[in-house]
C-alpha cells in the first residue's frame, strides 16, 4: 500500500487580501492567508480525509514558517520541504471585489526560493510513494529550474506507475502563450489526468471549437487518459476512459473567485481516489462553488461540507 493517496509540488504565497470592496491604496487592513494552487489542492482533500503530501522549497524566514505551518495545520504532511537559506517567499496582494466588481491580484516574486528548486533537491522516493501525483503548469513558468524539476518529476511518476494528474493553470503574468504550449505538451505526455479551462485551452493551445472534440483531441494528441474541460459558470465536461461526463456550475453567492479551480481538481480527484468517477464532475463542481463562497483560496469543510453542496444534506440551511 502506497504511503500517500497524493502527493503534490508547487510554490505556496502569503495571501494579503483587503476587505471586500475596498482598494489596496486606501485599506486600513490586511487579512493574512496562504495561496497556492497545489497546496490549495492538498488541504481540500487532506480535509476530505485523504492522506496527502505537500513538497516545495521555502525561505527559512518566519513567514516561510508560516506557510509550511500554514499548510500543516490542515493535516496536509510537510516533512519533504526543502529549507533554503536563501532566497525569499513569495506574496500575492489581493483586492477583494464586491458584488458585481472585479478581484485584482498583484503577484511578488521575484527572487523567491522556490525558483532554483532542482530535481536533486526533490524526495523522489516520497514523491512516488503515492497513488497520484498532483502537479500544476504555474510552477514550471517560475523559472527554468522550477521547469526541469517538473519536467523530470512527471516523467518519473509515470514510470513508477504512479497516476500523474496535471492542472494547466496559465497564468499570463508569468509567460507568453507559445513558451506554455511548448513546455506543458512536453509534461503531459501519457499522464492519467489533464485539468484544463475553456479559455485556457483556446489562449495556449488556439483551439475553441465543439468541447467535446476537444477533449477527444487532447486525450489522442498526447496520450491522456482522462480530460478534463471546465468552462466557468456552464460548469465542466469529461472524458473520463472512454466516457463523455458533464455537470453544471453551482449557483451561488460569490465572495472571492480564487481558488475555485484548485477546489475543483480535488472533488474531481477525490471520486477517482474512490474509484466512484460517475460523481467525478458533480463533487467537483460542488468543491469549486465552496471555494466561491469562502475568503480563504482553498476548502477546509470536509465531506459534510460537500455532501451539503452537493444537496445531500436536506433542504435546512442551520446545523446544530
Amino acid at each position: 500500500m502506497k504511503t500517500w493517496d497524493l502527493t503534490t509540488l508547487g510554490s505556496t504565497m502569503l495571501s494579503l487580501t483587503t476587505e471586500p470592496g475596498v482598494p489596496l491604496l486606501s485599506s486600513e487592513g490586511i487579512r493574512l492567508d496562504i495561496a497556492g494552487a497545489e497546496s490549495n489542492c492538498a488541504i481540500a482533500l487532506a480535509r476530505l480525509g485523504k492522506r496527502v503530501a505537500w513538497h516545495s522549497k521555502v525561505a527559512r524566514t518566519p513567514l516561510g514558517e508560516r506557510i509550511v505551518s500554514g499548510i500543516g495545520a490542515h493535516g496536509v504532511d510537510v516533512s519533504s520541504v526543502v529549507w533554503s537559506e536563501s532566497g525569499r517567499n513569495e506574496q500575492m496582494w489581493v483586492e477583494a471585489g464586491l458584488g458585481e466588481n472585479r478581484t485584482v491580484v498583484t503577484y511578488d516574486r521575484a527572487g523567491a526560493a522556490v525558483e532554483s528548486f532542482k530535481i536533486p533537491e526533490a524526495d523522489l522516493a516520497a514523491l512516488q510513494d503515492t497513488t497520484f501525483f498532483h502537479v500544476t503548469g504555474i510552477t514550471p513558468a517560475l523559472s527554468e529550474d522550477c521547469c526541469n524539476t517538473i519536467l523530470n518529476a512527471v516523467q518519473g511518476a509515470c514510470a513508477a506507475g504512479v497516476r500523474v494528474s496535471f492542472d494547466i493553470n496559465y497564468r499570463a503574468k508569468l509567460w507568453e502563450p507559445s513558451r506554455a504550449r511548448e513546455v506543458l505538451s512536453a509534461i503531459i505526455g501519457g499522464i492519467d489526468v489533464l485539468f484544463i479551462g475553456q479559455d485556457d485551452l483556446d489562449t495556449v493551445w488556439g483551439r475553441g471549437g465543439d468541447p467535446d472534440h476537444e477533449v477527444h483531441f487532447l486525450q489522442e494528441e498526447f496520450g491522456i487518459r482522462n480530460v478534463v474541460l471546465t468552462q466557468g459558470s456552464r460548469g465542466a465536461r469529461a472524458l473520463l476512459g472512454d466516457q463523455m461526463h458533464e455537470h453544471g456550475a453551482y449557483s451561488g453567492e460569490v465572495v472571492s473567485p480564487i481558488g475555485a479551480g484548485d477546489a475543483f481538481a480535488a472533488g474531481v480527484l477525490y471520486s477517482l481516489m474512490e474509484e466512484e468517477v460517475d460523481l467525478a464532475l458533480k463533487r467537483g463542481c460542488a468543491m469549486a462553488a465552496l471555494a466561491r463562497e469562502s475568503r480563504s483560496d482553498y476548502v477546509v469543510g470536509g465531506k459534510e461540507a460537500l455532501e451539503a453542496r452537493m444537496g445531500n444534506g436536506g433542504e435546512k440551511n442551520l446545523s446544530r
